[in-house]
């Protein structure tokens, strides 16, 4: 990709926190503290301090993201994979993966991941959360229940009021809060949104006037967090130099690297106080005289309760850890969406391969971005999503097996077609155009962990196995998601573009050779959960780590809130869903629940 030469652009004109004394060393103690400035962290430090008779602190690993650009314009996000900005984490090899190591992106900034990732922004099937609730025991997770919290926090953009977006979206499920995290379709008539919509149609698949809407089986209009042209994260939105500036109350520290949790002096079931390493490396240590709020994400949540003494206790043994309290589900129960990227030639010039590949076409578009936040990198080359199922009758459901999905409304797959060349395990070619398809398992019934490392278990990064494509259930989906992505681009549609796949076609004809490409050409998907799952109120603490108020079970002055608590896997990209379970967190430590 081409170098982006305007970290320090001028025409930002943002503020640094430090401007705005939100930069301290330490303090003695905070009626709140936030470990966790990222998706839910950002909006429940925010959501809490609202109360100026309340003070809160969030404690960030990472930097500020005010003035970055790379955290700013929405096509060049993934420059920030990898960089300082994200924890760079590895998972172990995967032998379903040709036995790679693979890349797990995990923002290492204020707003966390919603800083860096994609923006996709979904909440999720309503069946998932009717799941979710019926598990719990609690109706208030509910959709009808949940569908508040999700509008509370949106500030959705209405397309252009033109035919061709009349029946793009549903207004009765979006919030229309400005201040808020802005949600945006790419209406800019590019050339593929045509092929894409009618192919759909030609090979049977149904258009879905919202894909937030609570029933996103069909093809949609993808929906970004994005606004006037630019990333809308929970920092933006929740955490921003002018929130900052004006809440005495509300204190951020940055670059802090949260070591462990320590119990009340006299008890061993009470935490309230955090241990830290500052910028300098000095250990430091910080009181809440209410609550700690967990925040720290899928992959360190876990980590730190088990540097903590709370998690299984044959593993805290093991990397010489005191057992306060033994919580097996800690760190298990990890669920992911595996994912896979195919790719098509075509004779269409309008894609975005050259904006990759040309720094002459980059800068032009730089130039624009510069002037007015309009043009291409206002987007990320997608347009619309497919959320699909694999046929009633495959062969998978012989015999029993159980389908694990939330109900026959909610996805097995997702799809997104790109409009260039997306594929991560195959480098881009240095002529050409091409549209992607990007293709997800959603309803995985793969369970993996997350561990301590041996090596360093009090300061290195966790240890993570996702065992993708581990069950004959997650190889089934991928394969049907493959074989549909194909029939799609085999449609009439495509065929005034020339669409002619790169890959060889003669893998269909068989599951092991399909498989094999799977193999070779699959990666992470970034979407876990579950590594401190909630359950009902009653189930033994071990067995589950919170209750459905998000109060770790056996012990007092903690909750967790993250894409962490998630009994299952999220159908969808989990950055939205985050969004709401933080909104109702909030709700409830203000309600005293």
């Amino acid at each position: 990709m081409v170098s982006l030469s305007l970290r320090f652009c001028s025409l930002l004109a943002l503020v640094p926190l430090a401007a705005v004394g939100s930069v301290i060393p330490r303090a003695d103690a905070y009626d709140y503290i936030v470990v966790g400035g990222g998706s839910a962290g950002s909006i429940i430090a925010s959501r809490l301090s609202e109360n100026s008779s309340v003070s809160v602190l969030v404690i960030e690993g990472g930097p500020s993201h005010e003035g970055e650009v790379d955290l700013t314009i929405p096509y060049v996000y993934p420059r920030t994979f990898r960089s300082r900005f994200d924890w760079n984490y590895t998972t172990v090899p995967q032998p379903n993966l040709g036995n790679r190591p693979g890349i797990y992106l995990r923002g290492h900034v204020l707003g966390g991941s919603s800083s860096i990732n994609g923006m996709t922004l979904n909440r999720a099937p309503a069946s998932d959360w009717d799941k979710i609730a019926s598990y719990t025991g609690d109706s208030s997770f509910r959709w009808d229940a949940i569908l508040p919290y999700i509008k509370k926090n949106e500030g959705f953009n209405r397309p252009p009021n033109t035919p061709e977006y009349a029946n793009t979206y549903d207004p009765a499920v979006h919030g229309f809060n400005a201040d808020k995290i802005g949600n945006t379709l790419v209406t800019d008539g590019n050339w593929i949104s045509q092929p894409a919509l009618q192919a759909a149609t030609e090979v049977g698949i149904n258009y879905v006037r919202d894909v937030n809407g609570g029933l996103p089986v069909g093809i949609s209009w993808q929906q970004f967090s994005t606004k006037d042209g630019s990333r809308s994260s929970a920092a933006t939105a929740y955490l921003s130099a002018g929130i900052l500036s004006s809440r005495t109350n509300l204190k951020v520290l940055l670059n802090a690297f949260v070591t462990r949790l320590l119990p009340v002096s006299g008890t061993d079931l009470k935490f309230t106080t955090v241990e830290y390493k500052d910028a300098s490396g000095n250990t430091v240590t910080v009181s809440a005289r209410r609550e700690v709020i967990l925040s720290a994400g899928v992959m360190s949540t876990p980590i730190i309760l088990m540097r903590s003494g709370l998690g299984p206790r044959a593993h805290l043994q093991a990397n010489n850890i005191t057992t306060i309290l033994d919580v097996p589900a800690v760190g298990q129960n990890l669920q992911d969406r595996c994912g896979a990227a195919a790719v098509w030639s075509v004779n269409a010039t309008d894609t975005d391969d050259d904006i990759d590949r040309n720094p002459a076409v980059f800068n032009r578009w730089l130039n624009q971005w510069n002037q007015n936040h309009t043009g291409r990198l206002t987007q990320m080359s997608y347009r619309q999503m497919i959320f699909g199922r694999v046929p009633n009758n495959a062969s998978i459901f012989s015999g029993g097996f159980q389908d694990p999905s939330s109900g026959p409304t909610c996805p097995h797959y997702e799809l997104y077609p790109a409009n260039k060349w997306t594929s991560p395990t195959t480098p881009q070619p240095a002529t050409g155009n091409f549209v992607s398809m990007n293709i997800f398992v959603s309803a995985s019934n793969v369970r993996g962990t997350v561990t301590l490392d041996p090596t360093n278990p009090l300061t290195g990064n966790p240890v993570i196995d996702p065992k993708y494509l581990s069950s004959e259930w997650d190889r089934y989906v991928m394969r049907d998601a493959v074989r549909t992505s194909v029939r799609y681009f085999n449609a009439p549609a495509w065929k005034k573009w020339n669409a002619t796949p790169v890959f060889d076609t003669a893998i269909l004809n068989s599951d092991a050779a399909l498989d094999a490409w799977i193999s070779s050409s699959a990666f992470g998907g970034v979407h876990g959960v579950g590594t401190a799952r909630m359950g009902p109120a009653n189930s033994p603490a071990g067995q589950d780590v919170v209750a459905p108020n998000f109060k770790v079970k056996g012990v007092s002055g903690l909750r967790i809130a993250d894409t962490s608590v998630f009994p299952f896997v999220i159908n969808g990209h989990t950055m939205g869903a985050t969004y709401a379970i933080a909104e109702k967190v909030s709700d409830l430590i203000k309600s005293g629940n």
